[in-house]
């Protein structure tokens, strides 16, 4: 797996539990937290598909 795909996915996890987390707890970590998650997982979208299409 390319390194940085593996390093947007643990991102893009990491920020979605913590949104989760903080979902019914503190709602401005939430939106904070899944702010983080949405442009980690926009970037994961876009390295996977310029990888994938160079295949």
């Amino acid at each position: 797996m390319d390194p940085r795909l593996a390093q947007l996915l643990q991102l893009t996890s990491l920020y979605g539990t913590l949104a989760k987390f903080y979902e019914h707890i503190d709602p401005e970590k939430h939106i904070y937290f899944y702010k983080k998650h949405f442009m980690y997982e926009k970037q994961l979208v876009q390295l996977y598909w310029s990888l994938h299409h160079k295949s």
